[in-house]
Parts: C-alpha cells; structure tokens; sequence
C-alpha cells in the first residue's frame, strides 16, 4: 500500500553518511535518465489537482532479509532496493534541495525472499525487465561476495563493491575500490594462471556460470582474493614507474599486468604447478623491484619474439592468447636465475 514518501529518506541519509557495520545497504545502480514526467508530478503542487504521485509511478521495490511492523512503523533487515531507484533519488534530491511538497505518498513493495534459492535474484531480474543489469549484478546477495566484502575490508583496507559503484559513488578512494570484475580478473591472472582469459574476457563472459564458479568457489579461502589484490597492486605501481622511463610495447598496461601476475605465481613459489596452499606460503616482500624488472625484461623478450613471428598480430592480439601464456610459463621455468625447482 502506499505511504508517505519521505519514508525513503532514511535510505539515503544512511548512503551519505557512509556504510556502517549493519547499515542498510542499498543498491547502486547507474542513473538512466530519470523520467520527467514523475519530476513534475512530484515537484509541481498544481499539476494532477486531486491527483496523487503515486497513481503516475510504479512505486519501489525493496528486497529485504527480515521485516516486521512494529505499530506504524515497518522495521526492516538489510534492505535492497531493487527497482525503483530513480524514483527514490529524484524524491530524496527534491528534499535536499529544499523542496516543500510532502504531502505525496508513494507505492513501496517490501519482499521478504529466502536467502537460498533463485526467489531473490528472480524478483531482481522481473521487476528490472526493462533495464540491462551490470554482469554481476544478481550475485551480489550471495554469502560468498558478502563474507570477501568483508574480508577485504578488515584485511586489506579494501572497498568491494558487491554491488556496482556502491563505494565509488560514496567518494571512498579509487584506488582502495574493488569491482568484482577487477577481483575475478586478478584472480584468473594469478590464481589460475590465464592471463589471457582475464585479458580477452568482457565482464559478463568473465562472470558467466562457469568462470564464476571457479573464481568465486565457497572451497577457496578468502585470503586468497587479498593475496590476488595485493599481488596486482605491487605490479601496477612498479609497472607505472617502469613505463615512465621506457614505454611499454603496445602501450596497454594490462597486457603486462596479467602476465606478470601469471609469472610472479612461479617466481615467487619457486614451483612449476603451484597449488593454492603454496600461493599461501608467498612471502611478499620477496616480490622486490629487482625480481620485477627481471620479470618484465623476459616478457619483452617473450613480446619482441612473437611480434617477429606475427607482426600484424600485435601485443593486444598476442596477449589475449593461450599460446603466449604457456610460452611465458616456459620461459620462466627454464630460466636459471628464477630458480624454478618442482
């Protein structure tokens, strides 16, 4: 039934202020222009004489863990807001700019789903019929993402936006923010050693149900996705200090990045097939700038090599190739100086 809409305020005080331990999380989504006709039913008293916002708009949908009424008031556990975004922002803009007109009500659909089960992602996917999700999008309520958000934050002082630009959009540092695509792409360069796969991947191919069941397995250990960050974090700055000096072939980071990550599975464990529990044992101050620049004068030579064979290939279509990964691989492990033993 409809109520006041000033109710939806709280929703957004609570994303100004900034996520909390137990704050209620609510969806992010890209604003698509939000419709003109629901500004002007909601800002203009005149328009609709006798007429009430909500007969003009579908209302909002909330997903909700746990909801009780309690008198007049409906309290709810972990709330999302699953559709009706752009309504709740243009109302929630009105009052901060200083509008007036509160005597609206607005149609607000409160869905208590089990946390098991497809009920949630299905009630997501329906009441957003209309609009194209970010890859990703449905797994955001999953236990796994919600315990490596948390992880990562306790951990590594890291922001990991289960739900997309949640942490951006609040102003939290860029470069302590994490998509889930920038996860699943570190994690495929490291962990599974597919540097191409993260390269030549879109995100919603990287997050489609077979990749994702690997990268996201409730079998890996958290720890695992702050080792793949961390891993990254240390090759970019040394790779953007590098290029400084000498330009990179192809002038794509990425294309160095990933590889490097691949290498550095190898070099850092010594090993010719490191499992995860041997990843575990990297001791990351072993990963020095000398190490890194020995690591990306083999894959430069690993790059000029497979350009005097394929010019026309390029380091973009080179990098993006299974060939070139087991030839880095092999590189690596044949070369005395890294000390590759099992």
């Amino acid at each position: 039934m409809p109520g006041p809409a000033g109710r939806v305020l709280p929703l957004h005080h609570l994303r100004q202020r900034g996520p909390a331990p137990g704050a209620v999380r609510v969806q992010r989504a890209r604003l698509r222009g939000v419709d003109r006709r629901q500004q002007r039913h909601w800002r203009d008293p005149e328009i609709g004489d006798g007429e009430d916002f909500w007969w003009f708009n579908n209302g909002v949908t909330v997903v909700a863990d746990a909801a009780q009424i309690a008198g007049k008031k409906i309290v709810v556990r972990e709330p999302q807001i699953v559709n009706g975004l752009q309504t709740s922002h243009e109302i929630y803009s009105y009052v901060q700019n200083g509008g007036q007109h509160r005597d609206r009500s607005l149609l607000v659909k409160i869905v208590v789903a089990p946390e098991s089960g497809t009920a949630r992602d299905r009630i997501i996917r329906a009441t957003n019929s209309q609009t194209q999700l970010p890859a990703g999008a449905l797994r955001a309520t999953e236990s796994i993402q919600k315990d490596i958000e948390e992880s990562l934050g306790q951990a590594g002082g890291y922001y990991y936006e289960r739900r997309a630009s949640y942490y951006r959009n609040l102003g939290f540092p860029l470069d302590r923010v994490v998509s889930m695509s920038r996860l699943a792409r570190e994690f495929t360069a490291f962990a599974l050693r597919e540097p191409h796969t993260a390269l030549r991947h879109s995100d919603a191919l990287l997050l489609d149900d077979h990749h994702y069941a690997q990268i996201f397995s409730s079998r890996n250990d958290l720890d695992i996705y702050l080792l793949c960050l961390e891993i990254h974090t240390r090759l970019r700055t040394f790779l953007t200090r590098h290029a400084e000096d000498r330009p990179l072939l192809g002038d794509s980071l990425e294309n160095w990045l990933y590889p490097l990550a691949a290498m550095s599975a190898y070099t850092l464990t010594r090993l010719r097939q490191p499992t995860q529990r041997d990843l575990f044992n990297i001791d990351l101050s072993h990963l020095s700038d000398d190490l890194m620049f020995r690591m990306v004068g083999t894959l430069e030579q690993g790059f000029k090599s497979a350009l005097r064979r394929n010019k026309a290939g390029g380091v973009d279509r080179i990098a993006r190739t299974p060939d070139f990964t087991t030839k880095i691989r092999q590189a690596v492990v044949s070369q005395s100086r890294y000390r590759i033993e099992g």
